[in-house]
């Protein structure tokens, strides 16, 4: 005894054939449109980076050089010893504030990097 399947479909559960170029294409921009988001945000993720790792070297060069500069004021006798110790706490002081302000500077620089609107691709397709 031989069963036979069911040929009644349902409207809405049924796939609707489409042409193979336009899925291929639809699927291929799709992919580009992921690829090309994902770049970007790896792209926004270095600059920003680099941004708080050159921020970072700045600040600590300037606070090398004002210490430097203080302590070598000493040993010559240009400033007395107990303004010494004021000037460098001051100085940490600065440098510390400049320090805590570079990881904000990077998350804004991640934020404007992944705000600009990409330039459409200029590449003609065949």
């Amino acid at each position: 005894m031989a069963t036979t399947a069911s040929t009644r479909t349902n409207d809405k559960n049924s796939v609707k054939p489409t042409s193979g170029t336009a899925a291929q294409a639809t699927n291929s921009d799709a992919v580009r449109e992921l690829i090309t988001h994902g770049a970007r945000i790896q792209l926004a993720s270095i600059t920003a980076a680099s941004k708080f790792f050159a921020g970072w070297a700045q600040s600590a060069d300037r606070y090398a050089q004002a210490v430097s500069n203080d302590l070598l004021g000493r040993l010559h006798g240009e400033s007395p010893s107990r303004e010494l110790v004021g000037r460098l706490a001051t100085l940490s002081n600065q440098h510390l504030r400049e320090i805590t302000t570079l990881p904000s500077a990077a998350v804004s620089h991640f934020n404007k990097e992944l705000a600009k609107t990409p330039t459409p691709d200029k590449r003609t397709r065949k």
